[in-house]
């Protein structure tokens, strides 16, 4: 009676239910042992503890031209404005350089952390292989970033992901620091040249001063008065000693109209070139944070990894399954030798 079942059962139909349970105790063997072998399995894993690090992009914003410039006009964004989908991106990019991940291994000694053999051939392969296990970034739907690290240890997990936010700072930091000190070279030269040269043009109108050249149109015009009232009065010593002085300036005064107006030129020129050397000297010495911490990473007190419920569960039935299709085609192959 309980054999019919078994050579002639109809997976489409009621009998599915009869031929489990003329097969049930195979089928339940298979499961308690399916069972039994993930419970052992889960309890030889090694738990390991998640933290994790939320923070918002700050705006990519010149410090110097939102607090320092005074001819920039108006910042669209100010440095307390958080950025937006491109600085989250960015700070993607930046999370996963190699930067970041060699200064995370020094500090944190991971080879002997994660028992990597640091003569092995491929132990960078083994480590980069275990941190992307081990360290994941993630975009949320609210356009922040989540730093998520697991680790046997709950407190090294903490204090690797609020490590890799400070490493990300510091990283940006010294990309930008570079870049500022070159501009700040470039702008720096260029403004002291810009000083010499104002200098010697003062020097040069001081000169020409000297010989009694200051204001050239009404000097001609005053010199030219006197030197035909002298004329007329007939006094030839202040005529001649007028007419010097017109000849000095004369010679001179083409000389000192050209420096007064190319001097006033290059004073403005230095005066908006005095705001670029403010601003990059301020680029070059700011470290201002990158990112807006929302939470940071504490120590975790239950584990996250292994889920010991889902593996066994996963596990029991995925036996339960296996024994019940292995007794499907048994039983096939045996109505067909039938």
């Amino acid at each position: 009676m309980n054999e019919k079942p078994g050579k002639g059962f109809d997976l489409n139909s009621t009998n599915l239910i009869l031929y489990l349970y003329s097969r049930h105790k195979p089928i339940l063997l298979i499961s308690a042992i399916g069972f039994i072998l993930s419970v052992i399995a889960s309890l030889l894993i090694t738990p390991k503890f998640n933290s994790t690090v939320v923070m918002y992009p700050a705006s990519s914003v010149s410090v110097s031209q939102t607090l320092v410039s005074t001819t920039g006009g108006i910042a669209k964004n100010g440095i307390l404005t958080f950025g937006e989908e491109e600085q989250t991106e960015q700070l993607l990019q930046i999370l996963n350089s190699d930067e970041i991940k060699e200064k995370l291994t020094r500090k944190f000694h991971l080879f002997e952390h994660y028992r990597i053999d640091t003569a092995a051939k491929f132990k960078y392969t083994q480590l980069y292989g275990r941190l992307k296990k081990n360290i994941s970034f993630k975009k949320t739907q609210y356009m922040s970033v989540k730093i998520s690290v697991l680790d046997e240890d709950p407190q090294t997990a903490a204090n690797m992901a609020n490590e890799i936010a400070s490493l990300l700072d510091s990283t940006i930091n010294r990309m930008q620091k570079k870049r500022a000190v070159d501009a700040f070279q470039i702008v720096s030269g260029e403004y002291n040249r810009l000083r010499k040269e104002i200098t010697e043009l003062e020097d040069s109108l001081k000169a020409i001063g000297q010989k009694g050249v200051y204001d050239v149109e009404s000097q001609s015009q005053g010199l030219n008065e006197a030197w035909l009232g002298s004329l007329t009065a007939g006094n030839q010593a202040l005529t001649k000693k007028l007419e010097n002085r017109i000849e000095v300036l004369g010679e001179y005064g083409g000389a000192y109209i050209f420096i007064k107006e190319f001097l006033q030129n290059e004073s403005a020129r230095l005066s908006l070139l005095k705001d670029k050397y403010t601003q990059a000297k301020v680029d070059m010495q700011q470290n201002l944070p990158h990112s807006f911490i929302v939470s940071k990473a504490r120590k975790a007190e239950k584990k996250a990894y292994p889920k010991r419920s889902y593996i066994v569960l996963a596990a029991t039935f995925s036996s339960f399954l296996f024994a019940f299709l292995l007794l499907v085609i048994l039983d096939s192959v045996k109505k067909d030798d039938v």
